[in-house]
Order: C-alpha cells, then sequence, then structure tokens
C-alpha cells in the first residue's frame, strides 16, 4: 500500500530527513519534506495545512530542536492534531536523539514512539511497510487481540507463527532494500567505505540476498578500481585487504565473465598490498587465470598490460593486451586510464612519445579524454613541458605523431579557453612549435609574437625562444 507522507522536522536534521525521504521514495510512497519547494505568494500555513490535510501519514522526527517553543514543527503538529483526534495509525514518531518524557507533545506519546537502533532511513522505512498492513492495525484493538489469541486457542497457532514469521521476513527485506539503496547511492559519490559498511550491515540481517551478494562483488572492483583518493581514512592495503574476501568467494563460485571479472581483480588487490610493501604477491598469476576462464576479459588484459609496463617488460605485449581489452567493448575509460598509467609509471622517453599516440588515436576515435581520472591531461601536459620547453629529447617527441596530428591533439588536448592563466605562456610556446612543424608559418609567427608581449617583462628561456624564433621566422 502506497502512502501519501507528510515528514516534520526541524531544520538541523535536513540530512536524515532526506536519506528517510529517499528511502521511503524508493518504495514507492509520495513524501512532502522540503518546505521552500512551496510556491511564492501562498499563504505558508494554509499550504502546510493543505499538504498535511492531502496525507494519510504524519512522520515527525523527535529530536530537542523540533520539540522547542516557537519551532515551526511544533505548528505542523498541531495542524496533524486537528485532522486526526488519535493518532493511532496516521502518526508516527521517531526518536533521534534521547528526550525526558515531559518534553515530548502528548499526542505524539498516543502511540508507540520509534526508536531507530541501526539506520534511521532503514528502518523508519520498515515501520511504514508495517503500518500500511490493515492486520497490524486490527491486533493493536483490544477485540482483534482476543479474536487472534482466539484463534491461537482453537488450534491455529501454527499458521499464526508461519504468518509472524513472513511479516518479520517481509519488513526485515525492506530494510534491506533501503541499505542496498543507499549504499548505491553513496557509491555513487564516491564514498567508497560509506558504501560498504551499508552493504556488511544488510548482510549481517540478511545474508542469502542474492542482490546482496551481486552489490558486495560489484562495489568492491569499483573501489579497486578507484582506490586513490577514496574516502577510506587509511591506506591502499587496508582497502584490499578488506574486500578481497568477496572477491574471493566471487570468483570461487561465479562463472564465465563475472568469475574472470573477480579473479582479475584479485589481482589488483595484490598489486595495491604490494605497493604497500606486502612482499611475495604476483599479481600477474590471477590476470592469467582470469584469461582462462574468460579470454576475452577486459580487466585481466588492461591489468596484463599494465604489469608489463610496470615491470618494464616488451611494451608490444602491454600493447597487445591494450588492444583485446578495448576490443571487448567494456570499460573503455577504464582501460584507457590504465594504459596511461602504465606507460607513464616511468619516465621513459618512448612511451611517452606512446602516450601522446594514444591521446592521438583517442582524438581521432571520438573518444573522451579523463572521464574517469582529471589526471591525465595534467600528466600529459608535462610530456609536453619537458620535451618542448625544457628541450629534453625533442626531436624524438616531435616525430612521434604527424605534424598535422601532433598539432591537432595538443589542441584536442588543451582548448585555449579552458586554461589556467599561469599556464598560457607555455601554451603558447608549444602551441607555436607545433604550428611551425606543420607549415603554418604565418599562425606560428603570430604565437611567438604573443608569447614575446606576454613575457617581455621576465628574461628566460621563453622570451628567449620566442625571440629566436621570430628572427628565424622573419627572414
Amino acid at each position: 500500500m502506497k502512502r501519501k507522507i507528510f515528514l516534520s522536522y526541524a531544520s538541523p536534521h535536513d540530512e536524515a530527513a532526506a536519506r528517510i525521504e529517499l528511502a521511503l521514495k524508493g518504495e514507492g510512497h509520495s513524501v512532502f519534506r522540503d518546505r521552500s519547494a512551496l510556491p511564492p505568494g501562498e499563504s505558508f500555513d494554509a499550504r502546510i495545512r493543505a499538504a498535511i490535510d492531502e496525507s494519510d501519514l504524519f512522520i515527525f522526527l523527535i529530536s530537542r530542536e523540533s520539540v522547542s517553543a516557537g519551532r515551526y514543527t511544533l505548528t505542523e503538529l498541531k495542524f496533524a492534531e486537528e485532522k486526526w483526534q488519535h493518532p493511532a495509525g496516521h502518526v508516527l514518531p521517531v526518536w533521534l536523539e534521547p528526550l525526558p518524557k515531559e518534553d515530548i507533545p502528548a499526542f505524539l506519546r498516543a502511540v508507540t514512539i520509534l526508536k531507530p537502533a541501526g539506520d534511521v532511513a532503514a528502518e523508519v522505512s520498515a515501520a511504514v511497510d508495517r503500518m500500511a498492513r490493515p492486520w497490524r492495525r486490527w491486533l493493536s484493538r483490544p477485540a482483534g487481540l482476543a479474536a487472534a489469541v482466539l484463534v491461537a486457542l482453537l488450534g491455529v497457532g501454527a499458521a499464526w507463527r508461519g504468518f509472524s514469521f513472513y511479516w518479520e521476513q517481509s519488513a526485515r527485506k525492506q530494510a534491506v532494500a533501503a541499505l542496498l539503496e543507499q549504499s548505491q547511492m553513496q557509491a555513487e559519490a564516491g564514498n567508497y567505505a560509506g558504501a560498504w559498511a551499508l552493504l556488511e550491515k544488510a548482510a549481517a540481517s540478511h545474508p542469502d540476498s542474492a542482490e546482496l551478494t551481486d552489490l558486495q562483488e560489484r562495489l568492491a572492483m569499483e573501489w579497486l578500481q578507484n582506490a586513490r583518493g577514496s574516502q577510506l581514512t587509511g591506506t591502499l592495503r587496508e582497502i584490499a585487504e578488506r574486500v578481497s574476501p568477496v572477491l574471493w568467494r566471487g570468483a570461487a563460485k561465479g562463472k564465465g565473465e563475472r568469475a574472470a571479472d573477480l579473479t582479475a581483480h584479485v589481482g589488483w588487490a595484490d598489486f595495491l598490498r604490494s605497493r604497500e610493501g606486502v612482499a611475495g604477491l604476483d599479481p600477474a598469476k590471477h590476470y592469467r587465470r582470469a584469461l582462462a576462464i574468460d579470454p576475452r576479459n577486459v580487466f585481466a588484459h588492461a591489468m596484463s598490460g599494465f604489469e608489463i609496463l610496470r615491470q618494464r617488460g616488451p611494451a608490444v605485449d602491454a600493447k597487445r593486451h591494450f588492444a583485446a581489452a578495448l576490443e571487448s567493448n567494456r570499460k573503455r575509460e577504464y582501460v584507457r586510464r590504465l594504459q596511461f598509467a602504465g606507460l607513464l609509471w616511468a619516465r621513459d622517453p618512448e612511451l611517452e612519445c606512446e602516450a601522446i599516440r594514444v591521446a592521438d588515436e583517442m582524438r581521432r576515435g571520438g573518444e573522451a579524454m579523463a572521464v574517469a581520472d582529471s589526471s591525465e591531461p595534467q600528466r600529459l601536459w608535462s610530456i609536453y613541458y619537458s620535451r618542448l620547453v625544457s628541450d629534453r629529447d625533442k626531436a624524438q617527441f616531435l616525430a612521434a605523431l604527424p605534424p598535422a596530428d601532433h598539432l591537432a591533439t595538443f589542441r584536442w588536448l588543451y582548448p585555449e579557453d579552458r586554461l589556467a592563466k599561469e599556464k598560457y605562456p607555455q601554451y603558447l610556446y608549444v602551441l607555436a612549435q607545433l604550428q611551425e612543424l606543420n607549415g603554418e608559418r604565418a599562425h606560428a609567427l603570430a604565437s611567438y609574437r604573443k608569447l614575446q608581449s606576454q613575457v617581455a617583462g621576465h628574461p628566460g628561456p621563453l622570451l628567449d625562444g620566442a625571440r629566436a624564433a621570430i628572427a628565424r621566422l622573419s627572414k
């Protein structure tokens, strides 16, 4: 039974109210929560009263602020009292913090107050589900309770116990569903530690849920893919060790692509642990095992390519693995992220050139850069700077791509209107060199002259380079 719910709370508890609203809406209920959403120009009291009149359930979050004199929450409670002579079946008080009994309005004390022991949103959602069941309200009446006792005495106690068990299981499922939804929201926000804690809590009350197992496995993999900068106070090793049991369990029980995905991430967890000083680990063996299960597995190929580059193995083998990962048509952004991470792991001039060739391939293929990880453009910028501003292996770098592609890729990576002001002189110097390389003499000369005006009062290699180029191109 879906309900129209009015949620009354004091502003300091807006976050808790928002989570409760999401949990209730996830169950299909209609919720009025945000007073700021009221249309301007209308009578505030009249609109609130109308919203309560349209509701069939009034939830009141009890806190020191919400029951304090002068709070608008007490006005909302007054409107609810005027609508319902008795709160039973219509009002759900929720205790957010302990208060003396005498501080709680009598209308709220007339029904059982929900005192959440765990996640407040999940328990409110479960309580609303219980209130929606007519038989529950019937049993709250003396006549109904007596009838139930009579039925039990007549020999149907077993049936009653089965029904009670069904109700308890259903309520537990509702609470678990709310936790799963909240976990997904936390993961989408990047709070993997918070999302994981919610799933652990759900597992404690419903360990056999197939949906929960699936979410735990997917979250374990996603957390490892984004371990750097995730919201866990601790180390990469702690993240890996926290999720590894779920990976191992899923890899052992799963089949096909999912088993291969999980097996590859077991290897990635070992890689993260090895970075934190754990000795004797061989991530590559797990990647090989994953490829034996699924020869086209995107994670096993991408992680194998990364591992080869990290260990300074044959770049051609790594390139083959990344090509196979891209051909799988899964997780393309993640594959590119690992490809750049491997190519830029060491300051190797040829691998840096290959990184620029990969960026060029992405540009020509219409791919997006750095959707998942904004560090790539910055890391590639350091290559352009060291090669064309600091003149490190400049000739090798300029030969990495055809001149027209070199210029187009640089402009694609760094649109002029998005550059930070402090980078603009270096940008002009790189741009001018690539324009000159591409035979755009007039454009290159204009860029060098603009650079000269930018750094006129700052002697150094940029000003010297601009002056020399202007003299060369003006002949």
